[in-house]
């Protein structure tokens, strides 16, 4: 291998052709490789020990290429020492760098998947928010449902309010017991209530892995609340008839209807012009917007249909909210119109709860403890002052002894014509208890009167 002294000046004039290494006579080891296309580069080659039995490797290092300013031939050899050194010693530069390089690598790839491991448990953990996995929750699992809107609010106002931030696995059997006592003080039947929509989003989450057992195991369902049993006198009416004229609308239109048909609120609430049928007096409920999902027929009396006439057409509800309710965890944005809400305020301007800025409280404040449900039982309870307990159930559409079971299966007679009378009949009831006819008014012989059956009418 020939060898000669390495000067600027040799390798300089160095010229291109064959790929050739010309060692350093001074330095060992150290030479310039000259390649075809004429660079000049510095090189180191050595033979690194190996393990006894284990054959040598041969090295080869490239210090850097010739340019007079960076690399020199006295630069270069001074750093081909420096790496010979360690060689010298046992050493195998070549492999340790490398072996530092596959660490740094190692390392650098540990902390990425450490970071996106924070990363990943940062975003299961907000993912994992109660609320978080209330919203999945109502928007998979009560998708369709007709108890959507009522659950959603359920778990809104209680649990999502109560636990917000905390971690769905975090809730515990005596947080759940806590909220339910807590509602339960206010209202035992929605405490009943929330606790199902609970029971039923612990289940949804179980199926889901992410929790593995239900906090409402062990913890007792509230009582079934007694069944109400309020019904409104004639006085009691008059009064709440008088206190929906001071409300105004909607409400004004939607409590007299809910008196005349005794229709449910949702019911009433949600009514659509597409659903009634002005010359015929007629309101078909489609089914699903029905309790026991079968569509209903009700018929107007006069006195309901008048109140159908009068209320504005504004769109395809005859009572729509005025806006949108702001949610800021909206289960899906709709364009279509919402019916209008705000029961529990109008109630509470009905029973003087609450007063109107420079208004007297409504002439129906001061009644009893009422519900507008007890509309309907009222409706209900009096009309079976003259028609049959199977009629009655028709005209509101409820399933129960009479018409259940067997007879709600082979007996399919619909009782149009008694379910008119009915309807027509309590409506002008309802006139006579609100404006009462003078003391020597005939009674009108075409409308049916409320006497105990079996009493000539």
């Amino acid at each position: 291998m020939a060898k000669e002294k390495l000067t600027d000046g040799y390798v300089e004039g160095l010229s291109k052709g064959k790929d050739r290494t010309i060692w350093d006579a001074e330095c060992a080891r150290f030479g310039v490789r000259v390649t075809p296309a004429g660079r000049r580069l510095y090189v180191v080659q050595y033979r690194a020990k190996a393990a006894p039995g284990v054959p040598s490797v041969s090295r080869k290092v490239t210090i850097g290429e010739h340019d007079g300013t960076l690399w020199n031939v006295t630069k270069a050899r001074a750093q081909a020492r420096k790496l010979l050194g360690p060689v010298d010693g046992g050493g195998d530069p070549v492999a340790e760098r490398r072996a530092k390089a596959e660490a740094d690598m190692r390392a650098r790839a540990e902390a990425a998947a450490e970071e996106a491991g924070r990363i990943a448990e940062a975003v299961a953990r907000e993912r994992d928010r109660f609320e978080a996995v209330a919203e999945r929750y109502m928007a998979v699992a009560l998708d369709g449902k007709r108890s959507a809107r009522e659950t959603e609010r359920l778990l809104r106002q209680g649990p999502v309010a109560a636990w917000a931030g905390r971690h769905i696995a975090a809730v515990r059997r005596s947080d759940v017991a806590g909220l339910i006592d807590g509602i339960r003080k206010r209202s035992p039947a929605t405490a009943r209530l929330t606790y199902a929509a609970l029971r039923g989003l612990f289940r949804w989450c179980i199926e889901r892995e992410l929790i593995e057992m239900s906090p409402c195991d062990y913890v007792k369902a509230p009582p079934r609340p007694a069944a109400r049993d309020r019904v409104l006198t004639d006085g009691e009416l008059r009064q709440v008839w008088q206190g929906a004229d001071a409300l105004g609308h909607p409400f004004s239109a939607i409590i007299k209807l809910l008196m005349l048909t005794g229709q449910r609120e949702a019911e009433v609430a949600g009514m659509r012009w597409a659903e009634i049928d002005l010359e015929a007096a007629t309101w078909i409920i489609p089914k699903e917007r029905t309790k026991n999902r079968r569509e209903h027929l009700v018929d107007l009396s006069p006195e309901a249909l008048a109140i159908v006439k009068a209320v504005p057409r504004t769109g395809e509800l005859l009572f729509p909210a005025r806006k949108a309710p702001a949610r800021k965890h909206a289960r899906r944005a709709t364009a279509e119109a919402r019916p209008v809400v705000g029961f529990s305020a109008a109630k509470r301007l009905l029973g003087g709860e609450v007063t109107r800025k420079t208004k007297a409280p409504l002439p129906s404040a001061g009644l009893a403890p009422w519900r507008f449900h007890d509309l309907r039982r009222t409706a209900a309870t009096r009309m079976a002052e003259g028609f049959p307990p199977h009629v009655v159930e028709r005209v509101l559409n409820h399933v129960s002894g009479v018409t259940g079971g067997l007879v709600g299966v082979y007996q399919r007679h619909e009782y149009r014509g008694e379910r008119k009378a009915a309807l027509k009949a309590w409506g002008a009831k309802i006139a006579q208890i609100i404006e009462p006819p003078p003391p020597d008014a005939r009674e009108p012989s075409n409308v049916r009167q409320f006497r105990p059956r079996g009493r000539a009418a």
